[in-house]
């Protein structure tokens, strides 16, 4: 907005502008002999207007100015301050308070007091003027996104208070920081420890977002693993979930058979540690390793994680679908009551539940019409982050194995859609529970190994 001085120096311009008019009227050339007829009315007609033009200007650039103050000094009411909320602060190693991550009452966690939004300039302008603080902007090129990060006092924390200041174009993006959390949980009941049968045995690629794996683990001692960190480097990293979950993909153990022992996994790392059973993964870490792994033309991508809806997250999503790149994910362990959890809740994501030796659904299972597939995850044997060989269970562990069958045969049919995969799928599932489509099982469960992929 403009002080008092910007205002006078553009009054002045508009007075050099007129005089720069009114000369060049004097300087047009001679016709012959004949003189001109008067002109001095008509400049001094001209020069009138234009001054009554950058006056008329100034009224409105002032008039303007006064109404965003008025309207930033006058906060409407705010209605999703995060108060009476679970808090924890994370900090590094000396002390120093790194994020605030915020629980709310509906169990969604968020960064306290950031948000993001699809860039553009009428945002990054309005951002500016808010005052707010502007963490990051990414240019996330493969999902369709440019995405700036920021943050805001309390008194603007609220959707409804960001979207009364923010132009009309950046309504539909904005979304909070939210925080997402892995799916596996402690092995269930006293079962047999059961084991995958291998997918495939064709050298290929396959990408995944989790934790960190711990690539020195025996398990992994000979198998081609790419990594990379999404989180700030301060901030601790677990193994736990991603070294299960990499096992269960790549592993090679005479303790267990791998899905899929010869591809190449490119893991983008996300997740932070919270304390020794649980761990989160930031927004923003998503969309950049999302990113990155389609960077690497990878066709499919395991994602077991879960939580709240983001407008961002919904693009990324379906910007990847658009390109046939084949999104797989956990559908949750929240049990069956619990609502619909993304990304297995979009359409364009491939969810996945988890089933026992017996064919029977895990206990802990989300459930609901999105569910597309059900494979085996309970109780059954991995990599664990102690270096040894161990059992887990939860959809985190039966989501790589829709995941792996995919990637397997789309070796065979490189040219295949996203639509024919979810139809080879459905064609290899066993329908179990009611007939049909339901919201326990989905389509059916689908096992690791089938006759079309001897």
């Amino acid at each position: 907005m403009m002080n008092d001085a910007q205002l006078k120096r553009q009054k002045m311009l508009g007075i050099a502008l007129a005089v720069s008019q009114v000369i060049a009227i004097f300087m047009v050339p001679l016709a012959g002999a004949q003189a001109l007829p008067p002109l001095l009315p008509e400049v001094i007609k001209t020069t009138e207007q234009i001054g009554r033009q950058t006056e008329r200007l100034i009224r409105d650039q002032r008039r303007h100015n006064e109404e965003l103050e008025q309207r930033l000094a006058t906060p409407i009411q705010v209605v999703e301050l995060l108060t009476d909320s679970a808090v924890r602060t994370l900090r590094d190693n000396v002390g120093n308070a790194l994020l605030t991550e915020v629980t709310q009452a509906n169990d969604d966690i968020v960064i306290a007091q950031e948000w993001l939004i699809a860039a553009n300039a009428e945002v990054y302008a309005a951002l500016i003027a808010l005052g707010a603080d502007l963490v990051s902007d990414k240019q996330l090129g493969s999902l369709g996104l440019r995405v700036i990060r920021f943050r805001v006092p309390q008194h603007l924390d609220s959707a409804a208070q960001l979207k009364y200041y923010l132009p009309d174009s950046g309504h539909a993006s904005l979304s909070r920081h939210f925080v997402y959390q892995s799916q596996t949980a402690p092995a269930d009941g006293n079962g047999p420890v059961l084991e995958q049968n291998q997918a495939c045995a064709s050298r290929l690629k396959i990408g995944m977002v989790d934790t960190q794996i711990m690539t020195e683990h025996g398990a992994f001692a000979h198998q081609p693993i790419v990594q990379r960190s999404f989180i700030d480097s301060r901030l601790q990293q677990p193994k736990a979930h991603g070294t299960a979950v990499a096992g269960l993909m790549v592993g090679r153990d005479d303790g267990f058979t791998s899905l899929i022992p010869n591809a190449t996994v490119y893991n983008g790392a996300i997740f932070h540690r919270h304390d020794a059973l649980q761990q989160g993964a930031a927004l923003i870490s998503l969309l950049e390793a999302l990113n990155w792994l389609a960077e690497h033309d990878l066709k499919v991508i395991n994602m077991s994680l879960t939580g709240p809806h983001s407008p961002l997250l919904a693009t990324a999503v379906s910007h990847l679908a658009s390109q046939d790149i084949v999104l797989v994910a956990a559908a949750g362990n929240q049990g069956p009551a619990a609502p619909a959890l993304f990304p297995a809740a979009y359409p364009e994501v491939i969810a996945v539940s988890a089933s026992d030796g017996h064919g029977a659904i895990y206990r802990w299972a989300n459930q609901g019409d999105h569910i597309d597939f059900t494979s085996l995850g309970v109780r059954v044997v991995t990599a664990r982050r102690d270096g040894k060989i161990g059992v887990e269970s939860g959809t985190s562990m039966a989501a790589p194995v829709v995941a792996a069958v995919a990637a397997c045969w789309l070796t065979e049919q490189p040219q295949a859609t996203l639509a024919d995969v979810r139809e080879f799928l459905e064609g290899i599932a066993e329908d179990v529970g009611q007939p049909g489509h339901d919201r326990v099982f989905g389509h059916g469960l689908l096992p690791a190994k089938t006759a079309l992929l001897d």
